[in-house]
């Protein structure tokens, strides 16, 4: 499964094509820009993307790639580790 990782062409414009180009070379992301995320506060003053709908944030432009690269090895843990499913019991 790829990993749809958005970004808003107006977040720090210059200061994420680094973090675009480094996520691009990942075999399990695909990384798209979008017209707007509908987070235009956010856009101004904080470097954001979405994966998968999530809404990743950093205070620093350093921090984003590694805020990413987190949230999908820890996605990938859940998803590899599910809760056991229990029965239901009929007791009607």
């Amino acid at each position: 499964m790829k990993h749809k990782v958005k970004f808003c062409p107006n977040n720090f414009k210059n200061e994420l094509q680094e973090v675009k180009l480094h996520l691009n070379k990942l075999p399990t992301i695909n990384v798209i820009e979008d017209e707007c995320l509908n987070y235009c506060g956010q856009c101004i003053v904080q470097p954001f993307s979405l994966i998968n709908g999530k809404n990743i944030t950093c205070d620093d432009v350093s921090d984003l790639y590694p805020n990413i690269i987190e949230y999908i090895e820890k996605t990938k843990i859940e998803c590899s580790n599910p809760m056991p499913y229990k029965e239901l019991s009929s007791s009607s």
